[in-house]
């Protein structure tokens, strides 16, 4: 039987770890959906966090399992505020407010690279 060759993994990148939050946070929002603001303001400022984290060498194969359930528990917290099936961009903002003090940030309460919004 022919072994398998072992594949390297590429390293990850910001964009593939901003893939992973956006599953996560999908997967707290439920059948909700973010406004287009509230979708940019996640967006942007978690690809400005996970760049900082990275290049400050961040290590996400360790990280993401505190950075993914906080991540959906930000999803969580921005549907419970929503009224409507829509987040709007408050409730985004107040969500990530909110997972800044879950312990689970790496770093501490807030201060992880990835929950630094």
């Amino acid at each position: 039987m022919a072994k398998k060759s072992a594949r390297k993994k590429s390293p990850p990148t910001v964009e593939s770890i901003l893939k992973e939050c956006i599953k996560e946070v999908k997967k707290g929002l439920g059948a909700k959906r973010p406004s287009a603001d509230a979708r940019k303001f996640w967006i942007d400022k978690c690809r400005v966090s996970i760049a900082t984290q990275l290049s400050a060498g961040g290590n996400w194969e360790a990280d993401k399992k505190n950075v993914l359930p906080t991540a959906r528990k930000m999803g969580k917290v921005a549907a419970a505020l929503a009224t409507g099936k829509i987040v709007l961009m408050w409730a985004a903002a107040a969500a990530a407010d909110a997972v800044q003090a879950d312990p689970r940030c790496p770093g501490g309460p807030g201060g992880g690279g990835y929950c630094d919004f």
